[in-house]
Protein backbone atom coordinates (compact mmCIF):
# COMPACT_ATOMS: atom_id res chain seq x y z
CA UNK A 1 0.00 0.00 0.00
CA UNK A 2 1.10 3.13 -1.08
CA UNK A 3 0.96 5.92 1.36
CA UNK A 4 0.70 9.52 0.66
CA UNK A 5 1.98 12.54 2.49
CA UNK A 6 -1.49 14.06 2.52
CA UNK A 7 -3.32 10.87 4.21
CA UNK A 8 -0.47 11.54 7.04
CA UNK A 9 -1.33 15.27 7.15
CA UNK A 10 -5.28 14.73 7.06
CA UNK A 11 -4.86 12.37 9.93
CA UNK A 12 -2.11 14.58 12.30
CA UNK A 13 -4.87 17.55 11.53
CA UNK A 14 -7.81 15.51 13.06
CA UNK A 15 -5.82 14.16 15.85
CA UNK A 16 -3.75 17.52 16.39
CA UNK A 17 -7.18 19.16 16.25
CA UNK A 18 -8.11 17.17 19.27
CA UNK A 19 -4.83 16.85 21.23
CA UNK A 20 -1.57 19.36 20.30
CA UNK A 21 0.46 17.15 22.31
CA UNK A 22 -0.50 13.63 20.39
CA UNK A 23 2.68 11.67 19.91
CA UNK A 24 3.60 10.18 16.00
CA UNK A 25 2.26 6.85 17.43
CA UNK A 26 -1.19 8.10 18.02
CA UNK A 27 -1.02 9.75 14.47
CA UNK A 28 0.13 6.75 12.74
CA UNK A 29 -3.01 5.12 14.16
CA UNK A 30 -5.50 7.74 12.98
CA UNK A 31 -3.72 7.14 9.62
CA UNK A 32 -4.30 3.18 9.85
CA UNK A 33 -0.07 3.01 9.15
CA UNK A 34 2.56 3.02 11.68
CA UNK A 35 5.08 4.73 12.97
CA UNK A 36 7.67 3.89 10.93
CA UNK A 37 5.81 4.72 7.76
CA UNK A 38 5.37 8.28 9.31
CA UNK A 39 9.09 8.50 9.93
CA UNK A 40 9.68 7.21 6.08
CA UNK A 41 7.98 10.81 5.07
CA UNK A 42 8.98 12.87 8.06
CA UNK A 43 11.67 12.73 9.98
CA UNK A 44 10.67 13.90 12.84
CA UNK A 45 7.47 15.13 14.57
CA UNK A 46 8.73 18.87 14.28
CA UNK A 47 8.82 17.61 10.38
CA UNK A 48 5.62 16.34 10.05
CA UNK A 49 4.37 19.72 11.98
CA UNK A 50 6.28 22.05 9.55
CA UNK A 51 4.69 20.40 6.86
CA UNK A 52 0.88 20.06 8.63
CA UNK A 53 1.76 23.77 8.95
CA UNK A 54 2.39 24.66 5.47
CA UNK A 55 0.01 22.83 3.85
CA UNK A 56 -3.11 24.46 5.96
CA UNK A 57 -1.43 28.12 4.86
CA UNK A 58 -1.47 26.78 1.76
CA UNK A 59 -5.29 25.70 2.18
CA UNK A 60 -5.86 29.34 3.51
CA UNK A 61 -4.03 31.27 0.56
CA UNK A 62 -5.62 29.15 -2.27
CA UNK A 63 -8.78 30.51 -0.06
CA UNK A 64 -7.71 34.02 -0.10
CA UNK A 65 -6.60 33.83 -3.33
CA UNK A 66 -10.61 34.48 -4.69
CA UNK A 67 -10.78 37.55 -2.99
CA UNK A 68 -10.91 39.60 -5.79
CA UNK A 69 -8.62 42.27 -7.31
CA UNK A 70 -10.86 44.97 -7.38
CA UNK A 71 -13.72 46.53 -5.44
CA UNK A 72 -16.72 45.91 -7.61
CA UNK A 73 -18.62 43.28 -6.10
CA UNK A 74 -19.87 44.08 -2.44
CA UNK A 75 -17.12 43.76 0.17
CA UNK A 76 -19.74 42.30 2.26
CA UNK A 77 -20.40 39.58 -0.12
CA UNK A 78 -16.74 38.83 -0.60
CA UNK A 79 -15.62 38.61 2.60
CA UNK A 80 -18.71 36.46 3.74
CA UNK A 81 -17.73 34.21 1.10
CA UNK A 82 -14.29 33.83 1.84
CA UNK A 83 -14.76 33.34 5.24
CA UNK A 84 -17.56 30.93 5.03
CA UNK A 85 -14.99 28.79 3.34
CA UNK A 86 -12.14 29.53 5.93
CA UNK A 87 -14.47 28.38 8.97
CA UNK A 88 -14.07 24.70 6.85
CA UNK A 89 -10.47 25.14 7.60
CA UNK A 90 -10.80 25.11 11.38
CA UNK A 91 -9.92 21.96 12.72
CA UNK A 92 -6.20 22.38 10.69
CA UNK A 93 -5.61 25.42 12.18
CA UNK A 94 -5.98 24.50 15.72
CA UNK A 95 -2.11 23.64 16.40
CA UNK A 96 -0.96 26.71 14.24
CA UNK A 97 -1.04 28.49 17.78
CA UNK A 98 1.13 25.62 19.38
CA UNK A 99 3.77 24.40 17.06
CA UNK A 100 6.53 26.16 17.60
CA UNK A 101 8.15 29.19 15.30
CA UNK A 102 9.84 28.09 11.86
CA UNK A 103 11.40 30.82 11.00
CA UNK A 104 11.12 32.71 7.69
CA UNK A 105 9.62 29.88 5.32
CA UNK A 106 6.38 30.05 8.21
CA UNK A 107 6.04 33.76 7.80
CA UNK A 108 6.73 33.65 4.17
CA UNK A 109 3.43 31.43 3.73
CA UNK A 110 1.54 33.13 5.91
CA UNK A 111 2.36 36.66 4.18
CA UNK A 112 1.42 34.82 0.46
CA UNK A 113 -1.81 33.64 2.14
CA UNK A 114 -3.17 36.90 3.29
CA UNK A 115 -1.64 39.13 0.30
CA UNK A 116 -4.90 39.24 -1.73
CA UNK A 117 -6.84 40.23 1.04
CA UNK A 118 -4.05 43.10 1.56
CA UNK A 119 -4.53 44.02 -1.66
CA UNK A 120 -8.16 44.35 -1.30
CA UNK A 121 -7.61 45.59 1.79
CA UNK A 122 -5.72 48.43 0.56
CA UNK A 123 -7.94 49.49 -2.31
CA UNK A 124 -10.94 49.78 -0.32
CA UNK A 125 -8.79 52.28 1.75
CA UNK A 126 -7.94 54.12 -1.48
CA UNK A 127 -11.85 54.00 -2.19
CA UNK A 128 -12.27 55.82 1.53
CA UNK A 129 -14.86 52.89 2.26
CA UNK A 130 -12.30 51.59 5.06
CA UNK A 131 -10.58 53.87 7.66
CA UNK A 132 -6.80 55.15 6.71
CA UNK A 133 -5.72 55.48 10.29
CA UNK A 134 -5.38 51.48 10.85
CA UNK A 135 -2.71 49.95 8.79
CA UNK A 136 -3.15 47.15 6.26
CA UNK A 137 -1.02 45.27 8.43
CA UNK A 138 -3.18 45.27 11.45
CA UNK A 139 -6.33 45.19 9.77
CA UNK A 140 -5.28 41.47 8.49
CA UNK A 141 -4.32 40.90 11.88
CA UNK A 142 -7.38 41.76 13.48
CA UNK A 143 -9.31 40.13 10.89
CA UNK A 144 -6.71 36.77 11.21
CA UNK A 145 -7.29 37.02 15.03
CA UNK A 146 -11.56 36.76 14.58
CA UNK A 147 -11.05 34.06 12.31
CA UNK A 148 -9.14 31.93 15.10
CA UNK A 149 -11.84 32.99 18.25
CA UNK A 150 -14.45 32.00 15.69
CA UNK A 151 -12.51 28.88 14.77
CA UNK A 152 -12.81 28.15 18.75
CA UNK A 153 -15.82 29.01 18.92
CA UNK A 154 -17.07 26.48 16.43
CA UNK A 155 -14.80 23.63 18.30
CA UNK A 156 -16.26 24.73 21.79
CA UNK A 157 -19.55 23.83 19.95
CA UNK A 158 -20.86 27.66 20.80
CA UNK A 159 -21.74 28.84 17.31
CA UNK A 160 -21.95 27.19 14.00
CA UNK A 161 -19.74 28.09 11.06
CA UNK A 162 -22.96 30.08 9.35
CA UNK A 163 -23.07 32.15 12.44
CA UNK A 164 -19.25 32.23 13.59
CA UNK A 165 -18.49 33.48 9.60
CA UNK A 166 -21.36 36.34 9.87
CA UNK A 167 -19.91 37.32 13.67
CA UNK A 168 -16.21 37.72 11.86
CA UNK A 169 -17.11 39.79 8.92
CA UNK A 170 -19.85 41.99 11.23
CA UNK A 171 -17.28 42.73 14.02
CA UNK A 172 -14.34 42.36 11.69
CA UNK A 173 -16.05 45.55 9.08
CA UNK A 174 -17.39 47.24 12.33
CA UNK A 175 -14.32 47.96 13.60
CA UNK A 176 -13.08 49.02 10.22
CA UNK A 177 -15.26 51.84 9.78
CA UNK A 178 -16.72 49.94 6.30
CA UNK A 179 -18.54 52.66 4.48
CA UNK A 180 -21.34 50.55 2.44
CA UNK A 181 -22.18 52.20 -1.05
Amino acid sequence: MVVKSEQILDAAAEVLAKRPDATLQSIAKAAGISRTTIFHKFATRDALLEALSVDTLERIGAVMARVPETTERDPVEVLTEVTQLLMTLGPRTVFLRVVPGWGNDLDQHWANAATPLGVYIATLQAEDRLRRDQPVRWLIASYIGLLFAAWDEIAEGELGTAQAARLVVQTWLAGCGYASD
